[in-house]
């Protein structure tokens, strides 16, 4: 059979659909890849292709997106299936009552997608199939989900190779793997804990590929396309400190390569830094999300003090270990002298590199339990954020144009040292064109310095990006 994957954006790859093509490829089946944005003529080359089944997976973000190119699609192509996944359908299955969609996989569906070809090539029955979820008569069937892989070493190498195709993508000298799956943190805003949830008593949630087999899959890459730097893109890389000791042992001989990686204040010590360090380590991506203890802790559900975060700056500094911060401001019971603080920690922090983001309630999670029980929505349904502004608050605050504001110059402001007081004036000034170009240039010399881009790689995957922003944006214009 044929299978196409489809993605609206090229902003990066999706490792989850590289494996899913891997699968199927060693199944026997053909696999392909078109980012949507970047097709002149998208139809006529999926006409081409001749898919027997089209795939997407789907954030909740996209939804709305996806659910209106998946009616387009059928209209199109009506006797192609349609088979969606990722983690929004994984914890809202009622996306599955789109009659346009013929199938959904819930959860990590490797082996439920090369059991559903084998069905659909084969014409027989696919309703007990593990991790599926389907419509029959009008009602939707959602199977259980089977057990977790152990041994994720057992999976084929994750087919990057169709997003090699991309100028943008083959380019890029940083390239993402994964080294694991799972989180062991039940923040508030995050849908780990309820995924771990769905998967109790289904095996061990956190696992690791083994030491060998991320070094064999970095260098099989290299042999693709060109890699200067590795980012491991793990919600969390450190999970296991004996497998730290394999991969010190091996990566710094067998890769070499210079590397990021996300971790928490909570696993930062010296000793670990030291070893991550004399592998390569030069930059560290740490979830702070709120400068204020009682918001960080109470509403957001990350149980760290400023204090401890500080000395983990200062542990990662001593080892030039560049610090990138993921931050969010527009929380409940959040003043915008909170937010301001939030900036303030990161330049204790001596932070060059910071994102920051508009809190989003996303469906079904703890905050947003807490937001709508609170009335703090400032709309009644969840809005797709392709019909928004980044910059506009979901969750109603006090002074909402200088949350606006102050998202917009964040990445700017950290590299400076103005006082709160001159802080507050420019976010009551409203100059939001000129911020907002200031939040493009900044975000644009940020991830060239954070991933030691060469500048031109910089400025063609920046392009690729604001053209898929075009796009999606006309998508909806019309």
């Amino acid at each position: 059979m044929r299978f196409l994957f489809l993605q609206d954006t090229i902003d990066s790859e999706s490792i989850g659909v590289a494996y899913i093509s891997s699968v199927l490829e060693k199944a026997g089946h053909q696999t392909g890849l078109f980012i949507t944005s970047l097709e002149r003529d998208l139809f006529s080359k999926i006409k081409e292709f001749n898919p027997d089944a089209i795939l997407f997976s789907v954030v909740i973000t996209k939804q709305e997106y996806y659910n209106r190119l998946g009616r387009i699609l059928k209209d199109i192509f009506p006797r192609t299936r349609i088979i969606a996944g990722g983690p929004y359908i994984t914890l809202n299955h009622s996306f599955a009552k789109n009659d346009w969609l013929d199938f959904a996989i819930a959860g990590e569906g490797e082996d439920a997608i090369v059991e559903l070809a084998e069905s659909l090539q084969n014409q027989t029955d696919y309703r007990k199939i593990k991790n599926l979820i389907y419509r029959e008569g009008g009602e939707i069937f959602v199977n259980e989900l089977r057990q977790l892989r152990e041994n994720l070493d057992e999976l084929p190498l994750p087919d990057r190779r169709k997003y090699l195709k991309y100028p943008s993508f083959m380019s890029l000298s940083v390239k993402r793997f994964i080294s694991g799956r799972g989180c062991p943190y039940s923040c508030t805003f995050c849908f780990t804990r309820k995924l771990r949830d769905l998967y109790r008593d289904k095996g061990r949630y956190i696992r690791k590929h083994s030491a060998e087999r991320v070094c064999e899959e970095i260098n099989i890459m290299r042999r693709d396309a060109v890699i200067r730097r590795v980012h491991f893109s793990d919600d969390i890389f450190l999970t296991d400190r004996k497998w730290l000791e394999e991969f010190y042992d091996i990566y710094p001989e067998r890769v070499g390569l210079p590397f990021q990686c996300n971790l928490t204040a909570n696993i930062i010590d010296e000793e670990t830094i030291r070893l991550l360090s004399e592998c390569g380590l030069k930059g560290v991506g740490i979830g702070l999300e709120s400068g204020v203890e009682r918001i960080r802790s109470r509403i957001l559900g990350k149980r760290f003090t400023n204090e401890e975060i500080e000395n983990v700056s200062d542990i990662l500094h001593r080892y030039k270990v560049e610090i990138y911060t993921y931050n969010m401001i527009a929380l409940p019971d959040e003043t915008i002298d909170d937010a301001i603080e939030t900036l303030n920690l990161n330049r204790r922090m001596n932070v060059r590199i910071t994102q920051c983001n508009i809190a989003i309630p996303f469906e079904g999670l703890p905050l947003t339990d807490m937001v709508i029980e609170q009335s703090l929505l400032t709309d009644n349904t969840f809005v797709s954020e392709m019909k928004r502004r980044p910059e506009s608050p979901i969750i109603k605050v006090d002074n909402p144009e200088q949350f606006e504001r102050l998202f917009l110059l964040f990445p700017f402001m950290v590299r400076t040292r103005f006082g709160n007081n001159i802080i507050k004036k420019l976010l009551r000034i409203p100059f939001n064109f000129l911020y907002r170009l200031l939040h493009r240039i900044t975000y644009f010399l940020n991830m060239k310095r954070y991933y030691d881009i060469s500048l031109f790689s910089g400025f063609r995957i920046f392009m690729d990006i604001r053209r898929g922003e075009k796009y999606l944006r006309s998508f909806f214009g019309k």
